[in-house]
């Protein structure tokens, strides 16, 4: 069974097989709203949605890389093409090759491990963000192996095959890194809000 959450600037939705409940903002806060008390006649049952929604709308969007595309350049280009400067990255498909790392926290940097075979992208889930007035992608992934075995970790580079599907999903305020030299990492110091026009997805 599935539901669907529908939000406006005056009312938020919920649509359920059989069943519409509804509610109005009761109080406003900058850039949310505050929904009142929902009642599910139809289930029987008195439900309390506590619901927050921006005035600004999120969009995500579906992208695709072909084969021996690089797979971090590849979504990098797509960031720069649509000028995104902050947004979530979801995607699936395959690799042939790949670079992971795993994060020594002694030694405060990135061990890396390098893979020559073709492995499906299971889940890789990240991040494009500002470094320096530019895209910066932060990946992390798990890969299937023909074994069905796992591996997992930070994706630093890889080539995709036979192709990678690619959802992004900007965000309504925008997140800057810079290198931290404790961790040794590029780290977020700063999120702002969007006060110019906003890059399209």
């Amino acid at each position: 069974m599935r539901s669907l959450l529908i939000t406006t600037p005056a009312s938020v939705e919920v649509f359920w097989p059989g069943l519409k409940l509804s509610a109005t903002p009761i109080t406003r806060i900058p850039g949310l709203f505050k929904c009142r008390r929902m009642l599910s006649l139809g289930l029987g049952l008195s439900s309390t949605f506590l619901t927050c929604v921006t005035s600004s709308i999120s969009v995500t969007k579906l992208f695709n890389l072909r084969a021996e595309t690089s797979l971090t350049e590849g979504l990098l280009a797509i960031a720069k093409r649509q000028r995104i400067k902050t947004a979530g990255i979801e995607a699936i498909g395959g690799v042939n090759r790949l670079r992971l790392g795993y994060y020594n926290s002694k030694a405060r940097r990135y061990e890396e491990h390098e893979y020559d075979e073709f492995m499906e992208v299971a889940s890789l889930i990240g991040n494009v963000t500002l470094k320096d007035e530019q895209p910066f992608l932060h990946l992390h992934g798990t890969f299937g192996k023909r074994d069905m075995s796992v591996i997992g970790g930070h994706v630093i580079s890889g080539t995709v095959f036979p192709l990678l599907e690619a959802l992004f999903t900007e965000t309504v305020n925008r997140a800057l890194r810079r290198f931290d030299e404790k961790s040794g990492l590029n780290e977020i110091y700063k999120i702002q809000p969007v006060t110019g026009e906003r890059g399209s997805v």
